[in-house]
């Protein structure tokens, strides 16, 4: 059974293993491809769908590596002891083992070094991006492996667009570059566009980001809670180094 996937063009193919994982909903009618348990999903079922990817990408189950997300700013290390704790963003410089980031409306942003061979895998919705999540993970990169800003390829997945994305107030103020008026206290937030402008500020070179362009929200064959709520489940976006 193969499941279908979205691939970056940005990273080489010869070193980078990467991708999004699409909804499959045509392989999967109760729940689509989901890396999250819910009341319409078990964790045994979750597992067995990590394993399908795995064999999908062609890598060992146990070299997948997910975290614990809680929309936090915490970036961890990762080895092959690692375990799946609270964090919101992953690097390392490891071979073989393959960043997942859970996602359904939030964006991941997926990172290569290729002067350093290291790699990151970071979960940024409103709250990762308002504690700027991204220019940690780059900067604990740069103490880590010695990773140059300039030298970086980043990847950001489907993720909600400024078009589709409602919030109130109370998110609105946080971001004034990334929001438009649309009625009283009533404003579309663009996450895309303010991860874009920390990345710039960061350092990292326009020519050296990828976006997918998809909105989740709009695009049925992607999970987006925003759309779906309690019926939604997560897509798995991923990065790993060949052996």
């Amino acid at each position: 059974m193969s499941i279908k996937l979205l691939h970056p063009n940005i990273f080489p193919k010869d070193r980078i293993i990467s991708g999004v994982t699409l909804k499959n909903q045509h392989l999967f009618p109760k729940t689509g491809l989901t890396f999250t348990p819910s009341p319409l999903c078990t964790k045994y079922e979750v597992a067995n769908y990590k394993k399908m990817l795995a064999v999908e990408i062609g890598v060992d189950y146990n070299k997948l590596k997910f975290q614990h997300q809680i929309h936090s700013d915490i970036i961890r290390i990762i080895d092959q002891n690692s375990d799946e704790s609270d964090s919101d963003g992953m690097i390392t410089n490891e071979q073989g083992l393959i960043l997942c980031v859970k996602i359904a409306d939030c964006a991941a942003i997926l990172v290569y070094d290729p002067t350093n061979q290291a790699i990151a895998a970071i979960h940024s919705g409103w709250r990762g991006t308002k504690q700027n999540i991204v220019a940690k993970a780059i900067s604990k990169m740069s103490e880590q492996y010695g990773s140059r800003p300039e030298d970086i390829k980043v990847y950001l997945s489907p993720c909600s667009s400024g078009k589709k994305y409602e919030v109130g107030e109370e998110v609105a103020e946080l971001f004034p570059r990334s929001i438009e008026p649309i009625g009283e206290r009533k404003y579309l937030y663009d996450n895309l566009n303010e991860i874009l402008l920390q990345l710039g500020e960061c350092g990292i070179l326009t020519e050296n980001i990828e976006t997918s362009g998809i909105c989740t929200i709009e695009n049925k064959e992607f999970h987006s809670y925003r759309r779906d709520r309690a019926r939604s489940g997560r897509m798995c976006a991923y990065i790993g180094m060949n052996d």
